[in-house]
């Protein structure tokens, strides 16, 4: 019986990562729109709102890197026999964290013009790597 629970809990979690997955395309999408909006803002002089979309953006690339750890760790437990992890992903992971840490450097000096480079040029390119190379390899392991 505990068993049958465990297996039961197990799969409901990977249910959810999956359609954590698969719902990651629009969130990076909608952060996608954000940063547009933000840049918009910078163009037009706007700093108050400017500062308001970039602390809304932050929190969002937070929750995104929880929930991708959360998938990680829920893949990690179901598919323990498999490196889900490629080298394009563990890349993409690192340049996301640093893209994230320049964020916070850049805002604490109040660069807006290094802010708005790291977001049009760095994180939108990893964003969109993420949605054409690492959400479709981690999806594969849903036909597993």
């Amino acid at each position: 019986m505990v068993t049958t629970q465990k297996n039961l809990n197990n799969n409901n979690q990977l249910k959810i990562a999956f359609e954590s997955l698969d719902s990651s395309v629009e969130y990076i999408d909608h952060l996608n729109g954000m940063i547009k909006k933000l840049l918009a803002h910078y163009h037009q002089n706007e700093l108050d709102l400017l500062h308001n979309e970039l602390l809304e953006i932050i929190d969002f690339m937070d929750l995104y890197i929880q929930l991708m750890t959360k998938v990680y760790s829920l893949l990690r437990t179901n598919f323990p026999e498999l490196n889900f992890k490629t080298d394009s992903i563990v890349a993409l992971e690192v340049q996301l964290l640093g893209i994230v840490k320049a964020l916070l450097v850049a805002k604490e000096k109040n660069d807006l013009l290094m802010l708005c480079d790291l977001l049009e040029y760095e994180l939108v390119d990893n964003l969109t790597q993420w949605k054409i190379k690492a959400l479709p390899e981690l999806k594969k392991l849903k036909s597993i």
